[in-house]
């Protein structure tokens, strides 16, 4: 039975999610004269209260290596006293490569008989594998922290570095092995993590005295079943005056929001941009003047991406993933509006940026197009909106004159007004990211929107 199995039918008998923390705290152990048989009685008597209330025991071997051996010897020995059925996920924190990995796996499983560890993902893959040899035991990856300074760390990049690690972690093994830590002050990150490893589980450290919302991290990282969670307390109830009553009280609120607890339908990468450009103003509905002179129920402003530099990542993820498929040497911004993204696409993608301008310098090279080429090059075009295809029509055009090759064109939103089919006509493929139906849909589903104005919007490009 490896540790997931065990943890499971620990769930379901003593229908709890809680996992105690064993850390002991020199001054709050029992009176005696040899360290050694205070904490093995202190241990004993926390797992003789609470072991019909947990679903796993986690001590942290730092509290017990701070005693030096005495402490070491009496983890291994009061840990005898869990029950059989009840796992224990060894709190340490290894990460190493090599025969130093594989020495700490069998100290991890051999030593102290561990069903599962904690492990940091600093040394990749290397550092895992050792302790994924035996298919009974688990690992769980550090991921998103609980600590205030983690995000220093954890959030850096783009995607965040926790969300890279969360999608590494799927390929070091299965659900069955591996598990990723996210703490429970962080419920944004385990509703992203959840969608990105729906069947995993989550050590979620940080309720109790750390402060989490238990209600808020059981709904961002529990599994539609209802499970996939373990919640770790430990100084809220070892160090409590009746510790079997404060575990109780603890698995009880654990499972009031487990019987609470609603599935969401995931919301997608794209639903979400759709949501973040309504929000950001750069979707706009009522009666608007466009540059041609007529009137529109509907306005894009998506020049505004620019200042919201969440939004502009993401809006930038949307048009990589209909690029990478494509063949070019050099990516062009249409002038203006497009450049800002086009420059980030080409850095992203490590090719060179060039763009056409809409009007030749009277002074300098007087050149219409900025950057280095060569002619016969292949250009990929980027834009924020298409609607009749003029703009960028007239992008490739001057590009072409210079002897580039312009067959694609990458737009963020497509607004169903014939521009994608006047620019085919042109020899000019258009990759849109979204469309003005999609875009309504969305909106519609999440009330921003009603009938009224789809029907306005939908009317308009019917007549137009």
């Amino acid at each position: 039975m490896n540790f997931f199995s065990k943890l499971t039918q620990a769930i379901e008998r003593n229908q709890s999610l809680l996992c105690i923390g064993l850390d002991p705290v020199a001054d709050l152990l029992p009176p005696g004269l040899d360290l050694y048989s205070r904490l093995v009685d202190w241990g004993r008597k926390i797992i003789s209260e609470t072991a019909d209330l947990v679903c796993c025991y986690k001590p942290n071997i730092a509290f017990f290596e701070q005693f030096g051996p005495k402490g070491l010897r009496a983890l291994v020995d009061f840990t005898k006293d869990i029950p059989a059925d009840i796992p224990l996920l060894l709190d340490a924190k290894r990460g190493d490569i090599g025969s130093s990995a594989e020495a700490y796996a069998r100290g991890v499983y051999g030593h102290f008989r561990a069903d599962a560890v904690t492990l940091s993902p600093y040394l990749g893959k290397d550092s895992i594998n050792a302790f994924l040899k035996d298919p009974e035991k688990a690992v769980f990856v550090l991921c998103q922290t609980s600590n205030p300074s983690a995000s220093e760390i954890q959030d850096y990049g783009e995607p965040p570095l926790f969300e890279h690690i969360a999608r590494m972690a799927k390929t070091w093994g299965t659900p069955d092995q591996v598990g990723l830590v996210i703490g429970a002050t962080q419920p944004v990150a385990l509703q992203a993590i959840r969608q990105i490893c729906p069947d995993h589980w989550f050590l979620a450290p940080g309720v109790g005295a750390q402060g989490g919302d238990l209600a808020l991290a059981l709904e961002g990282g529990l599994r539609p079943d209802g499970l996939g969670m373990i919640i770790p307390v430990s100084r809220a109830v070892i160090n409590a005056p009746d510790p079997r009553q404060a575990a109780l009280e603890i698995r009880d609120a654990i499972n009031v929001g487990r019987g609470a607890f609603k599935p969401k339908q995931p919301i997608s990468s794209h639903e979400k941009l759709i949501l973040k450009l309504f929000e950001a103003g750069c979707v706009k509905f009522g009666n608007f003047m466009l540059a041609s002179g007529k009137q529109s129920p509907i306005y894009f402003d998506l020049r505004r991406i620019a200042s919201y530099p969440d939004l502009f990542k993401e809006a930038v993820a949307a048009c990589l993933k209909v690029l990478v498929e494509l063949d070019f040497n050099l990516v062009a911004g249409v002038p203006y509006a497009a450049l800002p993204m086009g420059g980030v696409i080409a850095w992203k993608l490590g090719k060179p940026l060039i763009y056409p301008r809409k009007e030749a310098k009277s002074h300098g090279t007087g050149l219409m197009i900025e950057g280095a080429f060569q002619k016969g090059q292949r250009v990929v075009m980027v834009e924020d909106v298409v609607t009749s295809g003029g703009s960028i029509m007239k992008a490739a055009e001057t590009l072409r004159r210079d002897g580039l090759v312009v067959e694609d064109v990458a737009v963020l939103v497509d607004r169903k007004q014939g521009g994608c089919e006047a620019l085919a006509q042109k020899g000019i493929h258009v990759h849109p990211v979204m469309d003005i139906f999609e875009i309504m849909t969305v909106l519609k589903s999440h009330q921003f929107i009603d009938d009224e104005t789809v029907n306005s919007v939908k009317a308009y490009l019917q007549g137009s």
